[in-house]
């Protein structure tokens, strides 16, 4: 995503040996692993943590897609730019890329909606529900503040079809 406005870099990390597999990179697995730690650290960045969790409820991802664009080596050092491509009361619209050692070119995207949800009061399942403050107000100025960024092209398509 190339933009003048500025993605939030908020988590960041060192691929240790366990995310490595047989042939010698970064395993699928854990680029799942690497975006939900990125997901976690940008809603405690909107300033969602336990007590806000016990009080007004949670995040769920509903859905996720990555791309896996280049191999990524133990002891790489990683960390996503992360954006925020809409909000609203109840949704999340996120997007990351994935870089590594201060390349901007990015090694593997993420987009993903995430859902707020709380508990059914009776003890039913869960449902969908209202973010509150900070959090709805955190994240509905980070989606106004990346307005401007460009798309990438890949965001909203999904996987592609070959026919």
């Amino acid at each position: 995503m190339s933009t003048e406005t500025e993605p939030l870099r908020v988590w960041q990390t060192v691929v240790p040996p366990e995310w490595i597999d047989y042939n010698g990179h970064l395993t699928e697995g854990f680029y799942g692993v690497a975006f939900g730690a990125a997901s976690d650290e940008l809603l405690i960045h909107l300033g969602f943590g336990e007590e806000y969790r016990s009080l007004h409820g949670t995040f769920y991802s509903v859905e996720a897609h990555i791309r896996f664009l280049r191999e990524v080596h133990e002891g790489s050092s990683v960390a996503t730019d992360t954006y925020v491509l809409g909000a609203d009361t109840r949704r999340l619209h996120i997007h990351h890329d994935l870089l590594v050692d201060g390349n901007p070119e990015p090694v593997a995207t993420q987009e993903a909606m995430l859902l707020h949800v709380s508990q059914s009061p009776d003890g039913g399942a869960p449902r969908t529900s209202p973010m509150v403050d900070p959090v709805l107000t955190r994240a509905l100025a980070a989606a106004a503040a990346h307005t401007g960024a460009a798309l990438p092209d890949h965001a909203g398509r999904g996987v592609r079809n070959l026919r």
